[in-house]
Parts: structure tokens; sequence; C-alpha cells
């Protein structure tokens, strides 16, 4: 089943749409965004999620116990990643609740640390042009931004695969003319992800994705999630029947 994550909740009404709607993933921006949120609403939002999943609040020490799972250093990109979209799909059933995820952009270390600590957060979304490496620093499973523009070729891209950094892979569109990437709603060419699924390797699928065309992108591109924000929101909120709609129609796609 396709993995969902809801990007750029700012309200707790929001959170619990999407805890409700089946979501996996619950992300949070936390760089310059209008979807920009403080530490002290990010930590009402995971409440809140907690709450509407009927979970205790987080046992930092039982996300860290499942933090990493056990990979062979030898593995291939297609092993390594996989072991990896597992093993976040059973966190996330041994929690009973979404994954809570933070995501910044090309921020500094220290900073992305202590707001993942304060919040708690499950995971980190490095969403700029940061160092595939950076993931190492990190305590929590990262996922990884790779921008899809016209020129983008999957043989250019050689920090995609590498193994022992990120997670995750996630593959967003390159909005040109802005430093502020995602949540812009432009879609890339799905064909593109597609050879990456073809290839093994599992991945997160952003970029114009909305309730009406989530299931024909999951059916060309065939990632392993996918990712959405302003494709859930109307009048720039989000929508708990889009929030619903979306969910549905990306897991309930039978390839």
């Amino acid at each position: 089943m396709v993995t969902v994550k809801i990007c750029g909740i700012r309200t707790v009404e929001g959170a619990v749409a999407a805890t409700e709607a089946g979501a996996d993933i619950i992300g949070m921006i936390f760089a310059p965004s209008p979807r920009l949120i403080d530490v002290s609403l990010a930590q009402e939002i995971a409440q809140a999620v907690y709450t509407a999943s009927s979970v205790p609040t987080v046992n930092s020490n039982d996300v860290a116990s499942l933090a990493h799972p056990s990979i062979a250093a030898e593995s291939a990109a297609p092993e390594y990643f996989n072991a990896w979209s597992q093993h976040l799909s059973d966190i996330q059933k041994r929690l009973g609740r979404p994954l809570l995820a933070g995501v910044f952009q090309n921020q500094p270390l220290e900073h992305i640390l202590e707001v993942a600590r304060q919040v708690p957060l499950d995971m980190v979304q490095l969403h700029g042009n940061e160092a595939v490496e950076m993931a190492q620093l990190i305590p929590v499973p990262v996922i990884k931004v790779f921008h899809v523009g016209d020129t983008f070729e999957l043989d250019d891209e050689s920090d995609l695969l590498k193994t022992f950094n990120h997670s995750v892979i996630l593959l967003d569109t390159k909005v040109a003319g802005t430093s502020q990437q995602g949540g812009k709603g432009v879609s890339f060419d799905w064909t593109i992800a597609r050879k990456l699924s073809d290839t093994g390797v599992p991945f997160l699928m952003a970029g114009g994705l909305t309730p009406d065309n989530v299931s024909e992108a999951v059916e060309v591109g065939r990632p392993w999630g996918v990712d959405v924000s302003s494709g859930t929101e109307t009048n720039k909120v989000k929508d708990p029947s889009k929030i619903l709609a979306f969910v549905r129609g990306a897991k309930d796609f039978r390839g």
C-alpha cells in the first residue's frame, strides 16, 4: 500500500484531519515558507496527533530503538532503501500514529537538531541543497529531496543513491525563479520517477499532486509514497475533505 505524507500542516485541525484520514507521515515546515510554524505550535500539533491516534505522548526511547534497521555495509541502493522503507512502515505501525517529520531548507545543523529534540520529531526532511552526508549527523531518519527540473537525469544524480546517508529519497519539482522550493503545486514528468522505480529503489514523490491526479501519478511513477501540501488545501488552508480524498486515492491504487 502506498505511503502518504501530508505536508505543510500548521493547525491542530489539519493534523487531526490527516491523522483520521490515515496519513502515514505528517510534515511540518520549519524553513522560510508561508507554512512556517514555530516549535510551540509544532508541539501542539504533535500532541493532537497523539490524542487523535489514541496513543500516549511519544516515548523517545521507543523511537530511538527503531531508528536504524540492520543493513549490511556492502548493501546496494535497492537493498538499502527498501530496508529503510519497510523499517519506517514498521515504526509507524508500532507507534500507532503518523510519523512526525520536520522540513528544513539549508539551515544550520544545530537548529535542526534542537527543533527535532524539542518537538520531538520522528524524521527530518532536508529540502534544500544540503550535502547528503549531513544526514549522518542527524539522529532520526532523514528524507532528502532531489529537485527534478528540465535537465534532470538519474545518471547525473550520484548523491541520490548514496547509501548510509539519507533514509528516504524525495523527488520534487524544481521551480525556477525562487529559492523556496516545495509546496508550489507544480508537477514534473512522472516517467522520470518511473525510471527510478524500475531500478528497484523506493522513494517519495511530490510536486503538483492532488486528489484528482494522485492515482494516475502512482500508476505512472510507481513510488513507495506520495507527498502533498497545496493539493490538499482550499484557500491556502488544509481541507479535511481533500485530505481524505487524497489518502484514499493513493491507498486505493492497486497496480
